[in-house]
């Protein structure tokens, strides 16, 4: 019977197992314990900056923690969350040297800072997956741009466009994405450290070397620091918006691969076949993403729901939408991946893409607009007559008589806005070069802050070790 947690035992509220199981966060905690341990170390080592807490304390606390960083595994059943089950673990491993550490902070502010710390490492995952698609599109441009290919409205053959066309738009909704993950990662990386439990503290500490200790960047306000969730629940609407995306782009994937179309082969690591039916190549992989496109954006919708209408400062409603930021990035990221690998191994089948053109002949406003400009005719009557065509012979006739046998590239050759026969590669492939650029960067923040914190308790421990 698990009566009372380590807070309660302390202060003598006692509660039984319904209700520590029922508002308990120890399960879903285990995403961000070793932040926690990170940011519990830095703190340890500013307190031991400001002679805050007695060296040998420090001796003894050093080494657990530094274990606890690159281990996790200290959460256990029985305590709140997991900054009880770190107390805990820190009090059996170093004893009366880890009451000393809870100067000057609470679960308020440096849970916030965790789920800031788990969701910046998680938007640079989702970021590098990003820049993999990216990158992987740029070279199916490369391969097969100037490829003729039928593009559709309401899921009917349009215009004739170019696979460049088709798939740098493809880039450009990753890129937008990509833009506003990292500003979102500018604002989840402001540190609500020093917040204490909403107002602040009395110990005489910095937060910007608090911040500057753990990786992140300008210092918030209280009590928005440690009371607000907006900038983490950021990372679940661009995790949403990028499912959303992937998924439109995975519809696509799933016409054009299609035995209709037949005009991309979707590669074998990404099809299964029936239990059934073994002809069938059934797209798992773009199926189940455009499921999960569908989850997050309930997740999406559950976080801002649980935010809406509750009081600052903290309070526990809050918790719940952490595990829907765990469960969002890491759909977000395994998408992300997935499209990187779809796209790195497909290939158009470019003769059955020009088969298709020519049996379908997508041109009825360009073959218009041609009549118009070449005949000064109006437009609406030029479309009456390319409709009274239609009506009794394949467009494809039609074009042929005005443009010749090559119509096809001559169309696109003639297009003055829009899907053009040339695209600027070298434009795309320096955002791209920018966007990874600036990940590298970021990501080497939190490394070296990490590694800093790291060497900063090696250091105190091997000194203790000597003395």
């Amino acid at each position: 019977m698990l009566a009372m947690t380590r807070y309660r035992e302390i202060t003598g509220i006692h509660g039984g197992d319904l209700v520590y199981r029922y508002t308990s966060s120890i399960e879903h905690d285990k995403a961000i314990e070793k932040q926690v341990a990170f940011i519990l170390a830095a703190h340890l080592a500013h307190l031991y900056e400001k002679d805050l807490v007695p060296r040998s304390a420090v001796c003894r606390l050093a080494p657990v923690l530094l274990e606890m960083i690159k281990k996790g595994n200290y959460i256990k059943e029985g305590y709140e969350d997991v900054f009880e089950a770190a107390e805990a673990h820190l009090e059996e491993r170093a004893g009366e040297a880890a009451k000393f550490l809870w100067l000057g902070r609470s679960r308020n502010d440096h849970v916030s800072a965790a789920l800031r710390l788990h969701a910046a490492e998680k938007l640079l995952e989702l970021l590098d997956g990003l820049l993999a698609a990216r990158r992987a599109l740029l070279g199916l441009a490369s391969r097969q741009g100037g490829t003729p290919i039928i593009l559709h409205t309401h899921q009917q053959p349009s215009q004739v466009g170019t696979v460049a066309c088709l798939v740098l738009s493809w880039e450009e909704a990753l890129s937008s994405i990509t833009r506003l993950a990292l500003t979102v990662l500018e604002l989840v990386t402001r540190s609500p450290l020093g917040a204490s439990a909403g107002a602040g503290t009395l110990a005489p500490l910095n937060p910007e070397r608090l911040s500057e200790l753990v990786g992140l960047g300008s210092v918030l306000p209280a009590p928005y620091a440690s009371g607000s969730r907006l900038d983490v629940v950021m990372t679940i609407l661009v995790s949403s918006l990028l499912l959303a995306e992937a998924s439109r782009i995975a519809g696509d994937l799933i016409q054009y691969s299609s035995p209709y179309l037949g005009a991309l082969k979707i590669p074998d690591e990404h099809v299964a076949t029936s239990s059934a039916m073994p002809h069938k190549r059934n797209p798992v992989t773009l199926e189940v993403l455009r499921a999960r496109a569908a989850k997050v954006a309930g997740y999406a919708a559950g976080a801002l729901t649980i935010m809406h209408g509750l009081p600052y400062i903290y309070n526990l409603d809050l918790q719940e939408a952490n595990p829907l930021l765990y469960a969002s990035l890491r759909d977000a990221i395994e998408a992300a991946r997935i499209l990187a690998d779809v796209f790195e191994k497909m290939s158009f089948d470019e003769d059955k893409l020009r088969q298709l053109i020519w049996e379908y002949a997508p041109v009825s406003v360009e073959l218009a607009e041609l009549l118009a400009l070449r005949e000064s005719k109006a437009f609406r009557e030029a479309y009456a007559e390319v409709a009274e065509f239609l009506r009794k012979r394949p467009l494809s006739k039609l074009a042929e008589e005005l443009l010749g046998p090559n119509w096809v590239e001559k169309i696109i050759e003639l297009r003055r806005t829009g899907c053009k026969s040339t695209v600027n590669l070298g434009r795309v492939e320096a955002r791209i070069a920018l966007d990874e650029k600036q990940v590298s960067e970021l990501a080497a923040r939190l490394r070296v802050a990490r590694r800093r914190v790291e060497e900063l308790l090696e250091e105190v421990k091997n000194t203790c070790i000597k003395a």
